[in-house]
């Protein structure tokens, strides 16, 4: 198969998985805001705050730089495995016990215990990160398919009748725990890759020479765009804050199936092409325009179209959401711009240029 038509299978293949994968997310999403007060979604919308901030660490750069690695072999990928393993179980023991200062910053004693279970998912992550990688490198992106909606569907059922009996805020934290831990379940069992008995540490700083920049470069982001949300959850009410998220997650959806499609086959291909300058800005060009062009015209409609969107789908309660909405849709609008170019950046390992 041509390289071209290798990355257009791929990029069908990840885009029907995060097409798949977001209907069905969306369709749960409009049942449990219906039966689940906005008072539930501040309360994981705070917590999960703190899990975006573990899951940067829980990468640590290393997982794009075994897919930017042009030499990568199972010594490298099981140096990286071995290591995110022990380091999510260090990171999830701090968290444990930070839990309580969490509840106490935000006189809320019922964090203690949604903080100590959510933070699961950064073990779980560990599992996963290394396989993740190996199947971007390989562009096996199918296996990505059955893995994302086999999670997507069973913690839908999860997280339905858990809300339906009752459980409020629980009814989310099962959704999104059952969610990562089947799509990590699946990858196991469709990826043939295995961990080996075996590290370097020459390796692994090898890699880390290139990933910790890119650690730096999302922890900064990660910080920058979650700041507001602690913010808010400091000084307004968990309503206001629920309005907030909401507001961002109707354009988030429509720009997270198209840009993850886009980025996940983009870097690996970007890597191959990495010692040819011009073909790589000739990727990235072809990127944005293409991205634009289909995420413009959706972000414009649905900032026009916002109250009668909210209106008909969320109900009257949710439509304080609508200037948020507005907002974030003109925000995402130009997020082709920086996807394309951050993923040349490291496809041409200049690591550096995230610093400047």
């Amino acid at each position: 198969m041509s390289t071209q038509k290798k990355v257009l299978s791929n990029f069908l293949w990840r885009f029907a998985e995060r097409c798949g994968a977001q209907i069905i997310q969306f369709i749960v999403s409009l049942v449990l805001a219906r039966i689940l007060a906005p008072e539930a979604y501040g309360t994981i919308a705070l917590v999960l705050v703190f899990e975006q901030i573990l899951q940067v660490f829980v990468d640590s750069g290393l997982g794009n730089a075994l897919i930017q690695k042009k030499d990568a072999d199972d010594l490298d990928f099981s140096s990286v495995f071995w290591f995110n393993v022990v380091w999510c179980l260090v990171l999830y023991v701090i968290m444990f016990f930070c839990a309580p200062l969490i509840a106490w910053f935000y006189n809320d004693e019922s964090l203690t215990s949604i903080v100590r279970v959510l933070c699961l998912m950064v073990v779980v992550s560990g599992l996963k990160n290394v396989q993740q990688a190996y199947v971007s490198r390989t562009m096996q992106f199918k296996r990505f398919f059955w893995a994302t909606l086999g999670g997507t569907l069973i913690s839908a059922v999860a997280g339905i009748g858990l809300a339906l009996l009752g459980f409020g805020v629980w009814a989310l934290v099962a959704q999104k725990l059952t969610n990562l831990i089947i799509d990590t379940t699946v990858l196991w069992f469709t990826v043939k890759w295995r961990p080996k008995w075996m590290f370097s540490f020459q390796r692994l700083k090898g890699l880390f020479s290139f990933g910790w920049k890119l650690l730096v470069s999302s922890l900064i982001d990660t910080l920058y765009r979650n700041l507001r949300q602690l913010i808010i959850g400091k000084f307004y009410t968990k309503e206001e804050l629920a309005f907030y998220n909401q507001g961002d997650q109707f354009p988030k959806v429509i720009v997270t199936n198209i840009n993850t499609s886009i980025d996940s086959v983009l870097l690996p291909t970007m890597s191959k092409a990495q010692d040819d300058p011009a073909r790589v800005k000739q990727m990235t060009r072809r990127a944005i325009k293409t991205s634009t062009y289909i995420m413009a015209p959706l972000m414009m409609g649905l900032a026009f179209c916002a109250d009668t969107v909210v209106r008909l789908i969320l109900t009257d309660k949710w439509m304080p959401c609508v200037p948020f909405l507005q907002i974030f849709c003109i925000t995402y609008m130009f997020y082709p711009i920086h996807t394309a170019n951050l993923n040349a950046i490291k496809a041409m390992g200049r690591s550096d240029l995230f610093l400047i």
